[in-house]
């Protein structure tokens, strides 16, 4: 069985922004199906990449959350991967 799998970040900025960092949420997408959650970190809008969904920047805490948003991807991926297995 074959499903299709995507993986989004994006910034989401919250009904009472008065400006500052926005959340980052995380889309999967799976089949056409979405589900969007919240991961919890915060990014300025001017340091985001929407078209690579990554922090932009060579400072610690920019590849902190990088390798942060990687570990959650390779998770995913993992998870998803586990689901197709137990479906054969």
């Amino acid at each position: 069985m074959k499903s299709n799998f995507h993986l989004l970040y994006y910034l989401r900025k919250q009904k009472v922004y008065k400006g500052g960092p926005r959340a980052i949420y995380m889309r999967i997408t799976v089949d056409g199906r979405r589900a969007e959650m919240s991961i919890g970190r915060e990014c300025e809008s001017d340091k985001w990449n929407n078209s690579a969904g990554r922090a932009i920047g060579k400072k610690e805490d920019v590849r902190s959350l990088n390798s942060y948003l990687d570990s959650l991807q390779s998770k995913m991926r993992m998870a998803h991967q586990a689901l197709l297995d137990s479906c054969k």
